[in-house]
């Protein structure tokens, strides 16, 4: 009996496991959930761009999946130091770090969709005209099979530097406005004074080429000592300049020639006829900007 029960139950067993690989086969397995796959693209600015000034990046995030984002995605622009990523359009939120910034997208880009942002990468002015800046642009989409981020590179090139200077009379200034101080262009009359004029750039680069530049001192006053540096004096009141680069971004470069003042003068004398000019700048185009007149005056 016992015999005959165990013979009838290895029987059933061998049915049941003949029966479900067949089984098994006819089943169709799950398909994995369809998932968002994000790629990047890139657009980086077409011309150079002069140190000092943006140029745009296009950034272009587009979901080639066949499923919605469901989480938000994480975008890293990576743009070397001093420049800066210095605003997005449309608007974004940024955030900065050491090597560029980041932003994010919402969840919820549909499949086939791109989202676009307008980057204005800002080049400093300190930045050597004709180099090549390299960065690369990341996306980060928690829910795509490839977690390492899609990274697209793209590089940039300067421009030759461009630079608008102003000249002015005076020991301080602001934004290249002069501000007088008390003592500027006074002395009595035999007395040694130092002019102070100088040349400002107002940017947008560090300057990077020649200035040259005229100065006439005014009437009754003349040339005493060493001329300044950079400069020869081309009569008993005329100096020229030449200079090898002009002044740094937003920054002044002062030449403060000495002169005597005639002693047959009076005090409360006004003696006009000064001049600063600047003559020739291949980095600027001539302007106002480039001449001032000033006066000295007994005391």
């Amino acid at each position: 009996m016992m015999r005959t029960m165990r013979a009838a139950g290895l029987a059933a067993l061998s049915v049941v496991l003949l029966a479900w690989p067949a089984q098994a086969a006819t089943t169709p397995l799950a398909a994995p959930p369809a998932t968002a796959q994000l790629s990047v693209e890139l657009c980086p600015p077409p011309d150079p761009v002069v140190p000092g000034e943006t140029g745009i990046l296009e950034v272009r995030v587009t979901n080639r999946g066949p499923a919605a984002t469901s989480e938000a995605t994480l975008v890293v622009v990576h743009f070397p130091s001093p420049g800066v990523v210095q605003s997005a359009e449309p608007p974004v939120a940024l955030t900065y770090f050491g090597t560029g910034s980041s932003y994010g997208i919402p969840a919820g880009l549909a499949p086939g969709a791109t989202a676009v942002e307008r980057l204005a990468l800002y080049v400093a002015p300190i930045t050597p005209p004709f180099v090549t800046i390299s960065g690369d642009v990341q996306a980060f989409y928690p829910g795509d099979p490839d977690r390492s981020g899609h990274t697209a590179p793209y590089g940039l090139t300067t421009a030759d530097t461009r630079a608008h200077f102003m000249v002015g009379a005076s020991s301080a200034w602001s934004g290249g406005h002069p501000v007088p101080q008390p003592g500027d262009f006074t002395g009595k009359p035999g007395a040694t004074v130092d002019l102070p004029l100088w040349v400002y750039d107002a940017g947008p680069s560090y300057s990077t080429h020649p200035v040259d530049v005229a100065i006439t001192t005014p009437e009754h006053t003349a040339l005493t000592g060493a001329a300044p540096h950079g400069c020869t004096a081309t009569g008993a009141r005329t100096l020229t300049c030449h200079f090898p680069v002009g002044p740094r971004y937003h920054d002044a470069m002062f030449i403060d020639p000495a002169v005597v003042i005639d002693p047959a003068t009076a005090a409360g004398q006004v003696l006009p006829g000064g001049t600063l000019d600047v003559v020739a700048a291949q980095e600027d185009c001539p302007s106002p900007d480039w001449h001032t007149v000033y006066a000295v005056t007994v005391d």
